[in-house]
Formats: C-alpha cells, sequence, structure tokens
C-alpha cells in the first residue's frame, strides 16, 4: 500500500504536505546499516516549500551515503551532464548518518557537517534481499521549515 501511496503522490502537481506527513507514519523507519553504501537518486515533492524550487536551480540529483560516516549530501548533474557532488550549499562540508529521532521514532538520518539540518529517512519499499530501495525523507533543521512546513523528498537506490 506504501508504494502505491507514493506512485499516487508522486503523479501530483502540487502535493498536500498532510498526506506525505502521514505516509511518512504509516512507514518503518530506516536503518542507518540498510542505507549506507549507495547511491541515492533524489526527486523533491512540491508542496510549495521554497527548496523544491532551489534544488531544481541547482540541477539536484541526489545523494551518495559511501558509508556511514561519509556521505555526499549534495549530488548536482554539472553541465558536461556527469554527476558530482556540489558542498557549495553545505558551507563546505558534507555529512554522515545516524540513527535520530523524528516525530517520537528513532530513525536513519543525515547530519550535515556545518549545517543544523538533518534528513530524516523512512522504508517505502525494499528489495527481495530486505534492503530499502526506496525513501521518503523529511529535511529538518533551523532554518528549513517554511510557512510551517518541511520539505519532503524521496529517494531511489541506484547502486
Amino acid at each position: 500500500m506504501s508504494a502505491a501511496e507514493l506512485t499516487e503522490i508522486r503523479s501530483l502537481e502540487t502535493v498536500p504536505s498532510e498526506r506525505v506527513s502521514a505516509l511518512w507514519d504509516a512507514l518503518e523507519p530506516a536503518r542507518v546499516e540498510d542505507i549506507a553504501g549507495s547511491r541515492w537518486r533524489g526527486t523533491g515533492l512540491d508542496t510549495g516549500h521554497q527548496m523544491f524550487s532551489m534544488l531544481g536551480q541547482m540541477r539536484w540529483w541526489g545523494k551518495d551515503f559511501t558509508d556511514a560516516r561519509k556521505v555526499d549530501p549534495i549530488l548536482v548533474t554539472d553541465d558536461s551532464g556527469d554527476v558530482v557532488p556540489d558542498t557549495s550549499a553545505t558551507g563546505g562540508g558534507g555529512a554522515s548518518l545516524w540513527e535520530v529521532s523524528f516525530r517520537g521514532r528513532p530513525t536513519a538520518s543525515m547530519v550535515y557537517d556545518r549545517l543544523p539540518v538533518i534528513d530524516h529517512f523512512v522504508v517505502v519499499d525494499t528489495d527481495a534481499s530486505g534492503l530499502p530501495t526506496t525513501l521518503l525523507a523529511v529535511m529538518n533543521g533551523r532554518g528549513t521549515v517554511s510557512d510551517g512546513e518541511h520539505f519532503w523528498f524521496v529517494l531511489d537506490r541506484e547502486g
């Protein structure tokens, strides 16, 4: 049911944040060891949050969780079409994965090195071995809430 709900949400031009929030609450928290070691393709959900257009302007591609302590939080597509890290929006830093509680539940979370920002992840679906293939994510931290709303996005495992 959760994968079907996310597919429907992704098809909407404007996404009601209450709908994404309800889906978040219904999903299992991600575990650091299950998402580390993978590159993830990102897609913003347009709830009207300013971050949606900002990431579009940056040509945001996704994230690379090389391991729990080495994360490239913002990968972009450069002028030649290559996917590369971009630290200009992160104050020059990377990030790491930790278990952090959000909305009362501990979940795998990406903590930025130089920003007061944490991205939290829940599992939408898994492969045959039980590893997550799609994550629903929310950005949280100082300066990330806009008009009372968080920025929601999706990550799909690329490898």
